[in-house]
């Protein structure tokens, strides 16, 4: 199994909000770019605290994509099952 090269790596800062409380939800992610594979592009996400009131958000997330915009697109639906929107 060949071990591809990080061509492309950026701290993401991915704010959401809950409409229905008016609370602000915010993850730290680390977007990184491989030069192959089929899944090169992955973002790992960390939670930053305080959690929202009676909504348990998971601490950590891992997407894995084929392009920045799947990714992306998976952070809305990761998002939208929390009924968060993406800001």
């Amino acid at each position: 199994m060949p071990r591809y090269k990080i061509i492309y790596e950026s701290e993401e800062t991915i704010i959401g909000h809950l409409p229905k409380s008016d609370e602000w939800v915010q993850y730290t992610g680390l977007l990184k770019i491989r030069n192959g594979g089929k899944m090169p592009v992955t973002l790992e996400m960390t939670f930053d605290p305080p959690h929202p009131f009676a909504l348990n958000m998971p601490e950590t997330h891992s997407i894995k994509a084929t392009s920045i915009t799947d990714a992306y697109s998976r952070v809305v639906k990761f998002f939208e099952r929390y009924r968060i929107v993406l800001s």
